[in-house]
């Protein structure tokens, strides 16, 4: 249960999207990290997220950090 918050906005964002999964990326995205920040409870192995097809995402945000 320690990612049912990030699994429901994922659901939520499906179904106000009507279930269109590339509008809900951020938040797939969201949810997966949570899964893999608690391998100690093996939810799920340890991806690069560029290979889970988010390495478009990841660029945006790296893109918003400010720079120092």
């Amino acid at each position: 249960g320690e990612c049912s918050a990030f699994k429901e906005r994922f659901m939520e964002c499906l179904r106000h999207s009507g279930y269109e999964s590339a509008a809900c990326r951020q938040s797939a995205m969201a949810y997966l990290e949570c899964r893999m920040d608690r391998r100690v409870a093996q939810l799920m192995a340890n991806e690069p997220l560029e290979k889970l097809g988010f390495k478009d995402l990841i660029n945006e945000k790296s893109e918003e950090k400010p720079k120092k």
